[in-house]
């Protein structure tokens, strides 16, 4: 939800990928990570200075993966490249966060990003 969000940007994805984080966990906790390189291309909500951000996640609970992937391939695609995104900071630790994909509330992809169901 675009309210609740504080940082919310319009951005590309240059590049997607699923492989083992090497994070090290519980046995029931996921091995294999998304990762999301973003090129942000304006900042509609909250303050967010750069114009890259990276946003890791987990395949559970599932998130909007068909439609990040979708964004991948249609990158340089003028008009149907870009999607706004909430950048939700997760502290792990002292002075340590990432953007979690799994975390984040508020995201809008264009019409057709993903066919029918």
């Amino acid at each position: 939800m675009l309210a609740k969000a504080e940082i919310v940007v319009e951005a590309r994805v240059k590049s997607l990928s699923i492989g083992e984080s090497g994070f090290l966990g519980t046995k029931d906790s996921p091995t294999r990570w998304i990762r999301a390189d973003l090129e942000i291309k304006r900042v509609i909500k909250g303050k967010f200075l750069g114009n890259e951000a990276t946003v890791y996640g987990t395949l559970y609970p599932p998130g909007p993966f068909m439609e990040l992937t979708a964004m991948a391939l249609s990158y340089g695609f003028d008009d149907r490249d870009t999607f706004e995104w909430e950048l939700s900071r997760h502290e792990i630790g002292d002075d340590v966060a990432l953007f979690s994909m799994n975390a984040c509330n508020y995201h809008k992809f264009p019409d057709g990003a993903v066919g029918p169901r």
